[in-house]
């Protein structure tokens, strides 16, 4: 499998996992002490407990890259992770998107094609 493309699939699953986090996070309210109730609750919140499945499939994925490619290859393409949950932070979470977000995606991007091609 090409590396770029399991590089992506971890990708796909960090994000994932994190709005799950959220969405965890939402049902669970801010944190305003560190206390065992609360953090057994967050920890077994379904959302939650997805979202560690999803971390868990990404860095298999992201061990099975860094196994095919250099560090300084693979690493950069974490940024992508930022540009899948400014998405998925849109359409299910409803955030709203700036024009500075689109001005810095724009620039991970540019950034991203520069380095994959040395």
């Amino acid at each position: 499998m090409n590396t770029i493309l399991i590089i992506i699939i971890g990708i796909v699953f960090a994000a994932i996992g994190q709005v799950y986090w959220k969405l965890g996070m939402n049902q669970s309210g801010s944190m305003v002490a560190l206390n065992f109730e609360y953090v057994r609750a967050v920890l077994l919140n379904p959302y939650v407990l997805m979202g560690f499945v999803m971390y868990g499939l990404s860095t298999i994925f992201w061990l099975i890259a860094l196994s095919k490619k250099d560090l300084s290859f693979v690493y950069p393409f974490i940024s992508l992770t930022y540009i899948l949950v400014l998405v998925l932070s849109s359409l299910v979470l409803k955030e709203c998107i700036g024009l500075n977000k689109i001005v810095g995606t724009l620039a991970i991007i540019f950034g991203l094609i520069i380095i994959s091609r040395a």
